[in-house]
């Protein structure tokens, strides 16, 4: 790189030797990358609204300054179209919010990821994956921008296993953990409208999360038996959840959704319901990492969640009776969203909008 020491003018059939390069130094995530030359990375800068040099975050453990540069650079060995540059800038400014606390995420033992939530028109136009598979492979924007970001937090903010990232057994999550929002199928508001941003508005949300799990449910009707699927799946000793309730996050299926909401529940109902209903024993939820806070106990019992604004609802997925739920980090980290937005201030319509400068 000019500037950070990484670009590349690779010579012909020097792709095996490159990579292999890269991995030795501790740069890549394992996987192949795309060589960062000059004329790739430049390619980024029209999709940015700042300057090459310009610090956007300084991301701990390092405290590396994240640059446009180094980002770009980063999105490249990722293998991103250039058109996702706003998404993962934004991605990046939210992990750096003092909230989020990416520094503990990225030093713990737990194997907690960071999932990105893509809202908003500007989905379709880059063409995210939010049905069939959309947590799974098969989709570019999805792999490379999950995977851009795991690689920033490698090289720059220093999240190297056993080096900044201590996660005992780590986690496939690490790997690439983007997916986007099914708007089109969701019976309620989208998350973005939801956290107060404007329908045609596009935003990024990050949430450390686990590696999500499987709820399987194709009889029930009632929105409470679904839920009542969801809530015992959810409900477990050893999660962080269970001794520093915090987060949750519930991928709910559209077949799932529709059938809540046929019957005349609402969101903020479903909220409700989980958070007074997930629950863990107290003897089991006391074995944890921290001392347990019993202010969280109740009859011998400890909610996963400490208010309904923990549970975070989105509608995901194609055709099948399925939901999917990923515990938190407990009250240590908090969700942000950040809206892509230009340089007057104004909400981003288009991928066109950054092309104008």
């Amino acid at each position: 790189m000019k500037r950070c020491g990484c670009y590349i003018n690779p010579q012909p059939d020097s792709l095996e030797k490159i990579n292999m390069e890269f991995y030795q130094k501790g740069f890549t995530d394992g996987l192949p990358i795309i060589p960062p030359t000059p004329e790739r990375v430049e390619k980024f800068y029209r999709y940015s609204l700042k300057d090459p040099e310009d610090v956007i975050a300084v991301l701990p453990p390092r405290n590396g300054k994240a640059t446009i540069e180094k980002i770009a650079v980063n999105a490249v060995m990722a293998g991103c179209p250039p058109q996702l540059m706003p998404f993962l800038e934004h991605a990046i400014m939210a992990v750096a919010e003092e909230k989020f606390n990416l520094a503990a995420l990225n030093a713990t033992t737990h194997p907690i990821a960071v999932a990105m939530i893509i809202n908003g028109p500007m989905k379709d136009e880059i063409g995210f994956n939010y049905s069939t598979g959309c947590l799974g492979p098969g989709n570019l924007a999805n792999a490379t921008l999950g995977r851009a970001l795991r690689l920033c937090l490698i090289n720059i903010a220093g999240a190297i296993p056993g080096v900044g990232d201590h996660a005992t057994m780590g986690s496939p999550a690490k790997y690439t953990y983007c997916f986007a929002e099914n708007e089109d199928e969701n019976p309620w508001e989208p998350l973005h409208v939801e956290r107060g941003f404007p329908e045609n508005s596009t935003t990024v949300t990050v949430m450390g999360a686990e590696a999500p799990y499987n709820v399987n449910d194709h009889r029930s009707i009632k929105p409470e038996d679904i839920l009542d699927t969801i809530i015992h799946t959810i409900s477990t000793a050893g999660s962080n959840n269970s001794h520093v309730p915090g987060e949750i996050l519930v991928i709910m299926g559209p077949e799932h959704a529709n059938s809540i909401a046929d019957e005349g529940w609402e969101k903020e109902d479903v909220k409700d319901y989980i958070h007074e209903n997930a629950m863990v024993s107290l003897d089991l939820a006391d074995r944890g990492g921290r001392s347990f806070d019993k202010k969280f106990a109740e009859d011998n019992m400890v909610r996963i969640t400490r208010s309904r604004d923990d549970i975070v609802i989105v509608v995901a997925g194609g055709i099948g009776r399925h939901t999917l739920v990923a515990p938190g980090f407990g009250e240590s980290s908090k969700s942000i969203t950040k809206p892509l937005k230009l340089k007057n201030g104004s909400y981003a319509t288009s991928i066109e909008d950054y092309l104008k400068r």
